[in-house]
């Protein structure tokens, strides 16, 4: 996601209150009507786990926006859910994933006024992401093999193992 379509700023001075950028609705692509999140413990526990993971799915190492929200939310909305396996190098983080089902443009659009009201909109720098994949690989929780980041980003790794 792009943690600054999430925000009101002075080039959206335009939008009324309530409303929102539909660009952030880009942020919340889905493919088959469904939307792939993944689940993070109440006391962000495993968060850093999950953003190392999603990190080394990616080419190259970058800001690292992401949307915390309560699981509630998708029970107010009628959003269903199912555990499907995810597709990282982690495979503990490949377990904590969801696909969030039957999405109407609707539902989706009412997904995004939720998690603006009372999500909680987060970034990691692209230093925090080198070090949490470093820290990911020297645990073993990165199978480093799998990991789709480009050579020059894994030689920035390396020099953290």
């Amino acid at each position: 996601m792009r943690k600054s379509k999430w925000y009101k700023t002075e080039t959206t001075a335009w939008l009324l209150p309530g409303e929102f950028q539909s660009d952030l609705l880009g942020d919340l692509a889905t493919s088959g009507n469904k939307l792939s999140v993944y689940r993070v413990e109440s006391d962000c526990s495993n968060l850093e786990r999950v953003v190392a993971a999603l990190a080394a799915n990616c080419d190259r190492i970058a800001n690292f926006d992401y949307v915390l929200f309560e699981e509630t939310i998708l029970k107010d909305i009628g959003i269903k859910s199912e555990h499907t396996k995810g597709e990282t190098p982690d495979e503990t983080v490949n377990n904590c994933h969801l696909d969030l089902l039957e999405l109407s443009a609707f539902k989706l659009v009412d997904l995004a006024k939720q998690i603006l009201d009372r999500g909680k909109v987060e970034r990691f720098s692209p230093p925090k992401v080198t070090n949490l994949l470093a820290d990911s690989i020297k645990k073993g929780y990165l199978n480093k093999a799998k990991m789709r980041l480009n050579p020059k980003e894994i030689e920035k790794i390396d020099k953290l193992i």
